[in-house]
């Protein structure tokens, strides 16, 4: 306050302090902001306080989410606590306001509030390719990636339908992707479809697609020179078998003709081995085809062969004659056999002869070497003792590589050719007619008889051979 003298013009001023009090007033205190998740609640405390001097009722209201109470009573100085909660299940940013205020004076008081709900979880699984082919038994691979779409960090544990996951469990920030490895090995021929989930606080899937072929194959090699055996020799046949697949398999092996000493092998994809096929000359004579057959075991095919041939031959065999079948020694009491050697077999063959009778009786050579398709004769040489009589009966033997053969014949000694004939038809059994085929008669007697009247002449000419 200022004071000024009229009569003098002086000035004189104090200065002081007035307290000015409200009768009513009130105070609102809030959280300024919250942010919870989608579905969650948030929960504000609001704080009223009467800042007036006497006792009042006061309400409160917000324009968005539910108060614990609506209205309180305070006293002067006096506080009172409420709950506000609220919510979202999309995501949302708002402000509002809680509104204090007195319902019997001017007293009022306001605070803005913030709330927002976010996605704190949600995600996504990829897996690529979309779809791919792959052989059955052959391992593909899948990328699978988990990408988290929330706002705060996840943790994902992987499932998937077929196939192994080289991580079944992925941590993955908000906002962030982490992948792993889907590895499959189909068993099964088609198409099929694989899903492959992820599960945290959120869940998500994809599903891709795989086509599956038979991808088994074989290649098998036979030596296709032709062989050829004798009936009592063997060979051996040899056959690579060889993985052209693009799995590991095992092929079951087959052979038209002999013994497999293999009858199954394991293979991976470009991995051979070599298996054995024993044949021999029990088959028979002739051509007979050596077939070997693979067969992937896994689905039953593919099937594959390979074939080569096997010649079964008669190589040992022998065409034996002893002419003449029946002989007389005539005067000069000798008589010589013509042993001939027909080799009807298809190898070189040597026969050792040799002759079952009496000691005067011999065969020359003893040893005779005879080609395929040939002819090559031998004797038998008779030098009858003195006063030996009567009728020899003589077996001519030839013994070669896997052969063996025989002949026999009669020794007349001072009977003729004739009249041994004709006692031999007469006899009930007819042993001797039985024993070898029926000669013609007449031409062999014919030559005997030239045989005995040259007498001297054949009997030197032996003796000069042997």
């Amino acid at each position: 306050m200022t004071a000024e003298s009229r009569a003098s013009g002086d000035r004189f001023s104090e200065t002081g302090t007035v307290e000015v009090i409200k009768d009513h007033q009130v105070e609102v205190n809030a959280e300024e902001s919250k942010t919870v998740c989608l579905g969650q609640k948030a929960v504000y405390t609001v704080e009223v306080e009467n800042t007036g001097i006497q006792p009042e009722e006061f309400s409160v209201t917000s324009d968005f989410g539910q108060l614990s109470r609506n209205s309180v009573n305070l006293e002067d100085g006096e506080t009172a606590e409420l709950t506000l909660e609220m919510s979202s299940d999309t995501p949302v940013e708002r402000n509002f306001q809680v509104v204090t205020a007195s319902k019997t004076s001017y007293a009022q008081d306001i605070q803005n509030v913030q709330f927002n709900a976010e996605e704190c979880w949600n995600s996504e699984v990829s897996v690529t390719p979309e779809s791919q082919e792959t052989a059955a038994g052959t391992k593909t691979e899948y990328e699978v990636t988990a990408r988290n779409l929330g706002t705060k960090a996840d943790e994902f544990t992987l499932e998937t339908t077929e196939g192994k996951l080289l991580k079944t469990s992925l941590d993955v920030p908000a906002g962030a992707t982490r992948s792993t490895t889907l590895v499959v090995r189909p068993g099964e021929l088609g198409s099929r479809e694989i899903t492959v989930s992820a599960a945290g606080n959120s869940e998500s899937s994809n599903t891709v697609t795989l086509d599956s072929y038979n991808g088994m194959n074989s290649e098998i090699n036979l030596e296709n020179e032709a062989r050829t055996i004798c009936e009592d020799e063997s060979t051996t046949f040899t056959a690579e078998v060889e993985n052209t697949g693009e799995a590991l398999e095992s092929f079951n092996l087959e052979a038209s003709t002999g013994d497999l000493q293999t009858s199954e092998v394991e293979l991976a994809p470009g991995e051979s081995q070599e298996v054995e096929v024993d044949t021999s000359g029990d088959l028979g004579v002739g051509e007979h085809e050596v077939r070997l057959t693979s067969t992937a075991t896994t689905f039953g095919e593919p099937v594959k062969s390979s074939a080569s041939t096997l010649t079964v031959e008669n190589c040992w065999d022998l065409d034996m004659q002893v002419i003449p079948e029946v002989a007389s020694a005539g005067e000069n009491r000798s008589a010589i056999y013509k042993i001939r050697l027909n080799n009807t077999g298809t190898r070189e063959n040597t026969y050792e002869l040799s002759k079952e009778g009496p000691e005067w009786i011999s065969v020359k050579p003893e040893e005779v070497t005879v080609a395929a398709g040939e002819t090559e004769t031998a004797y038998i040489y008779a030098g009858v003792p003195f006063q030996k009589k009567g009728e020899v009966k003589i077996t001519a033997k030839a013994k070669g590589t896997e052969i063996e053969k025989s002949k026999k014949v009669k020794l007349l000694i001072e009977k003729d050719v004739e009249e041994s004939i004709k006692d031999e038809r007469n006899e009930v059994t007819g042993g001797f007619f039985d024993q070898v085929p029926s000669p013609n008669l007449e031409g062999e007697a014919g030559k005997v008889g030239v045989a005995v009247t040259a007498g001297a002449a054949i009997t030197a000419a032996v003796l000069f051979f042997f």
